[in-house]
């Protein structure tokens, strides 16, 4: 919170400490008798009657009652005022009626009344000529006439039809949220206190069930609340049932550090899967239109959400950094919706912060605090770019105390009468003026980067788990809802670290557990034949994958890349065909990967020694064989015939010629 907002709370708790109707009565100084608002009417018509019930204590039979009514309040400071002193003209005073003759009421009560009428009548009925916010003081008085005790309360006139009455219209968005609901062991928790504040929104919702209010309920909250045997989730189920909800990620998440870090890809599933979530859980089909989360978006992720159909970015309103009166509360901020300032493609609508922190805050026993932040809605001025008198102020309250002055306030405006609208986002005008001032985009958020980078060095290996475990499984799912709460933005540091390590060390054991295995030195005795190769699954699942094969001297007839199933906790042995193309040893190159070829679980190298003769070397052996042949056949035929001349000669008969 700014320093600039410190004033104005200082001021709301001012009112609280100050305004008697805030706090029970006190004793008086002589320890005599005290009166207590105990209820009182919203308003009052221009023509009308109205009456306060008033409890009292103490010895009242010699007290008397008296009521001021004083001119319209001009602002939220001089309501402030009025909670102490006397502020503006007063305009009637009665005369002092004894206790004892004051009218029964409920419960022991008296009541005061006041007629009121804007022309004059008679001495007893107040004239309010104007709509506005009067002060009205209910004293006690004691036998002289001396002040014992005190009660002041703003009283709203309203305006008629010849009238108009400058009150803006009240735009309420409710976040259904809790802190991250998976924890690290795979079971869901919301704790006890986060728990009673979203009981504490179902009892705003069931409270209007014709109010429009808007309702962000994150997914992952509603698949908490889904799991518990308590009897407030399961109403708070049915009253969100029966409301319009927006479009929330399963996760709210930081988008411009996401994108940033490179893991801007995860948004679209994260949105997908949260209107599933709600659609199964409660029936709802939500409205993809504004993008709640508050943190950084930037010019990449207004594209990214521009194409994901959304067209609105919530923005808290910044304090003015030109505004010079501390004391007097900052003007309500208009819900636009506005231009962001640099960023085209979406609007943004903006939230009044000081307005959201009023309401949620608790009323305690309060009975006038309802009535209060209704005098301040109408005081409070509303900073309107477009200069449109029918201004929309948005409250986000986030989460309730008990009994929130919200509730008080709704109470009063569920009424057709009401000077103020209310109503969803519905109320927010969603044609831009040209004219309209710009808003910052939402900055800041988590730090997120380190878990990202670990997200993208590791879970990103999550499309690669599923196709290994087969898309029936959900096993790869629940690791997606880790890396969602590592990255959401409302994720504690220490659970963001323990999700990221879920993932890291399930992808990491469920790969490892898978190996090749059996004989590395191998024999192949025949030119075609198989080798054997061994897959281990030590997972408690079945696992695809693909076994590679490859090898310079040997040829595999089935092609080199093999896909196959290996049961939970199981060996599968296959045999590889292959034919050898060449004798001698042979380096085999076997290699495990996941069904995607993306990651490569193991690898290993078989010598085979191959005594085969491949087809090559039968046919060189067979022609040089018969070329030995020939050779040899040639050889010995002529051999042979020269043997066969040589025997056909008798030496003994030859003689030499005669001359």
């Amino acid at each position: 919170m700014t320093r600039r907002l410190l004033p104005v709370l200082a001021a709301v708790a001012l009112l609280v400490v100050a305004d008697p109707a805030r706090v029970p009565a006190q004793t008086g100084p002589d320890g005599g008798a005290t009166i207590e608002l105990v209820e009182r009417p919203p308003w009052v018509s221009p023509v009308d009657e109205v009456t306060f019930l008033l409890a009292t204590s103490g010895d009242v039979s010699a007290a008397a009652v008296q009521v001021e009514v004083f001119s319209t309040l001009d602002s939220a400071a001089e309501l402030e005022d009025a909670a102490t002193e006397d502020v503006g003209v007063r305009l009637s005073r009665s005369a002092p009626v004894p206790v004892g003759e004051l009218p029964p009421g409920r419960d022991g009560t008296r009541a005061v009344s006041l007629r009121v009428s804007p022309e004059p009548v008679d001495g007893e009925t107040v004239q309010l000529v104007e709509p506005g916010v009067h002060p009205v003081v209910i004293s006690l008085l004691d036998a002289g006439g001396a002040e014992i005790d005190q009660i002041r309360t703003p009283l709203v006139r309203l305006a008629d039809d010849a009238e108009e009455q400058e009150a803006p219209d009240l735009a309420v968005l409710l976040d259904v949220a809790a802190t991250p609901t998976l924890q690290p062991d795979g079971t869901r928790a919301i704790e006890p206190a986060e728990l009673r504040g979203l009981s504490r929104i179902g009892d705003v919702l069931g409270a209007h069930p014709d109010l429009d209010l808007s309702v962000a309920a994150v997914p992952d909250t509603v698949d908490a609340l889904g799991t518990l045997p308590d009897p407030a989730a399961d109403e708070l189920l049915g009253l969100l049932a029966d409301r319009p909800l927006l479009s929330v990620p399963y996760l709210p998440v930081p988008l411009a550090p996401l994108i940033d870090q490179g893991v801007g890809g995860l948004v679209a599933p994260l949105v997908d899967r949260g209107e599933a979530v709600l659609a199964d859980r409660l029936g709802a089909s939500p409205d993809r239109s504004l993008w709640t989360d508050r943190s950084a978006v930037g010019s990449e992720g207004a594209r990214l959400l521009d194409g994901l159909g959304f067209d609105s970015v919530v923005v808290d309103a910044a304090p003015d950094p030109d505004r010079e009166d501390d004391d007097e509360p900052a003007p309500l901020a208009d819900a636009g919706p506005r231009p962001l300032e640099g960023i085209s493609g979406l609007q943004g609508l903006v939230v009044d912060p000081v307005l959201s922190e009023e309401l949620a805050s608790a009323a305690g026993d309060d009975v006038d605090a309802g009535h209060v932040a209704l005098a301040r809605l109408l005081l409070r001025p509303v900073e309107d770019p477009d200069g449109d008198d029918a201004a929309t102020v948005l409250a986000r309250p986030g989460e309730l105390d008990a009994d929130p002055v919200l509730g008080r306030l709704l109470d009063l405006l569920d009424d057709p009468a009401a000077p103020v609208r209310v109503g969803g986002l519905d109320l927010v005008d969603t044609v831009i003026d040209g004219d309209a001032g710009a808003v910052d985009p939402p900055a800041g958020g988590p730090d997120v980067a380190d878990a990202a980078r670990r997200v993208l060095a590791g879970a990103g290996q999550l499309d690669s788990f599923e196709r290994l475990i087969g898309t029936t499984s959900s096993r790869a799912d629940d690791l997606r809802l880790q890396v969602a709460t590592a990255l959401a933005t409302a994720t504690p540091d220490d659970r963001r670290d323990a999700a990221v390590g879920v993932v890291e060390e399930a992808l990491g054991s469920a790969f490892g557990n898978i190996r090749l295995s059996g004989q590395t030195d191998l024999n192949l005795t025949s030119r075609r034949g198989s080798l054997p190769v061994t897959v281990e699954n030590a997972n408690p699942f079945p696992v695809e994958v693909v076994v590679r094969t490859r090898s310079d001297r040997l040829a595999f007839p089935a092609g080199g890349h093999l896909p196959v199933t290996v049961g939970a906790s199981d060996v599968l042995r296959i045999d590889v065909s292959v034919e050898a193309l060449a004798t001698g040893s042979v380096p085999v190159f076997v290699e495990l990967w996941t069904p995607d070829d993306a990651i490569r679980l193991d690898t290993r190298r078989l010598n085979v020694r191959s005594t085969a003769i491949s087809g090559v070397g039968l046919v060189l052996s067979l022609g040089a064989l018969l070329v030995l042949v020939v050779w040899w056949v040639r050889n010995w035929r002529r051999t042979h015939a020269a043997k066969g001349a040589g025997a056909g000669r008798d030496p003994e008969t030859t003689s030499e010629p005669m001359g």
